[in-house]
C-alpha cells in the first residue's frame, strides 16, 4: 500500500539569485502518520545534504511559482488553478519532524461587483492617466516570443528583492501559455508602459480547475467536450502574474489593470470573483494594493524550513 511520496529539488536559479544553500522538497503527500512523514522527509534531506545544501524548504512542487505550501486557511474552499491545497494535518507532520515556519503566502479574493464599485472611485484618475504618458495594452499573440521576453524582464526586476524569488525566463512564460492552451486569453494580459518604457505586466487566467476537478482525472473525448463547452462558464479568474517596477508603484497601475481585465467581461460574463494569489505576508505594498480595492484575505499557505546541520 502506498502511503506517501516526496521529491527533493535543487533549484539552480534560486541558488544563483540568493546563494543561501537552500534546497527544496515538494510533491509531498503522506497519510497522517509522523513516522511515515519522517521517513519521506528524511530521504529528501539526505539527498539535499549530499548536494551540499544546508536548508530544506517546502513544500514547493517544483518552485514557489508552482503549487506550494501547506493550507493553513481556506481549506474548505475549492483550490484555484495552479495553487496548492493540502490536508490541515500536514502542519503537525512537518513541525514534528523539525520544520518551522519560513513564510506565509496569502490569497485574496475580490468580487466583480466590488471591482466595479471601486473602479468608479478611480475613473477620473484613470481617464487622465494617458496625459502622464501611461498606456496599457493586451498581449500580442503575433509577437508572443517578444512578449515572453518582456514579461520575464519586468517580472524579474519587480520581484528581485522579494523573499524566495528567482528570475523568470521567457520560456517560463511560453510554457505557461502552452500549458493553459485554450484558457490562455491575451485579453486577460496587460502590458503597461510609461512614455514608451515598460512599467508593469499582468496576466489573469480562467480557473480551469473548476472544470477539471469535476472530471476526476478522466478527460477523454467527453472530458474535452466538457472543457470546451464550459470554458466561458467559469466563475473565477486568478491573477497569475503581476509585476510593477518600483519606480512606477505610486501610479494607479493596479486599478488600471483591473479595468483592463473587466473589459473582457463579454468573453467571461459568468465570472464572479478574481483571486489575487499569492502575496507574500511581508509584501506590504502589494497587500495594501489588494486591500485598497476591497480584496479579502481568504487563504493562507505556509512554507517551512529545516536546517540540515541539526
Amino acid at each position: 500500500e502506498v502511503v506517501g511520496r516526496i521529491a527533493a529539488i535543487r533549484n539552480e536559479r534560486h541558488l544563483s539569485q540568493h546563494r543561501d544553500g537552500v534546497g527544496f522538497f515538494g510533491f509531498f503527500e503522506s497519510v497522517d502518520d509522523r513516522a511515515v512523514a519522517g521517513a519521506l522527509l528524511g530521504r529528501a534531506e539526505t539527498w539535499l545534504k549530499a548536494e551540499g545544501l544546508a536548508v530544506a524548504r517546502g513544500p514547493t512542487s517544483f518552485t514557489l511559482n508552482d503549487p506550494s505550501g501547506v493550507t493553513m486557511l481556506g481549506g474548505e474552499l475549492r483550490p484555484s488553478v495552479l495553487l496548492g491545497h493540502t490536508p490541515a494535518y500536514y502542519d503537525s507532520l512537518l513541525t514534528a519532524n523539525g520544520y518551522h515556519k519560513a513564510r506565509d503566502l496569502l490569497g485574496y479574493e475580490l468580487s466583480v461587483e466590488e471591482i466595479d464599485a471601486k473602479l468608479l472611485r478611480f475613473n477620473a484618475e484613470l481617464d487622465q492617466i494617458g496625459s502622464a504618458g501611461v498606456t496599457i495594452r493586451e498581449i500580442r499573440m503575433d509577437r508572443l516570443e517578444e512578449e515572453a521576453a518582456l514579461f520575464a524582464h519586468v517580472f524579474s526586476k519587480a520581484w528581485e528583492r522579494n523573499w524566495g524569488s528567482f528570475p523568470m525566463l521567457p520560456q517560463d512564460f511560453l510554457h505557461a501559455s502552452k500549458e493553459l492552451g485554450p484558457f490562455f486569453d491575451p485579453g486577460l494580459g496587460a502590458v503597461v508602459t510609461v512614455h514608451g518604457e515598460p512599467a508593469a505586466v499582468f496576466l489573469a487566467v480562467p480557473d480551469v480547475w473548476e472544470i477539471l476537478q469535476k472530471l476526476d482525472g478522466r478527460i477523454g473525448l467527453t472530458g474535452l467536450w466538457r472543457i470546451w463547452r464550459g470554458r466561458h462558464r467559469l466563475q473565477r479568474l486568478r491573477l497569475l502574474i503581476a509585476g510593477i517596477l518600483p519606480e512606477y508603484r505610486k501610479l494607479p497601475i493596479g486599478p488600471l489593470a483591473l479595468r483592463q481585465i473587466r473589459r473582457r467581461r463579454e468573453a467571461f460574463s459568468s465570472v464572479r470573483t478574481i483571486e489575487l494569489s499569492w502575496i507574500l505576508e511581508d509584501n506590504r505594498i502589494t497587500r495594501e494594493l489588494a486591500e485598497s480595492v476591497s480584496a479579502k484575505h481568504c487563504r493562507t499557505w505556509r512554507i517551512y524550513d529545516k536546517e540540515l546541520d541539526e
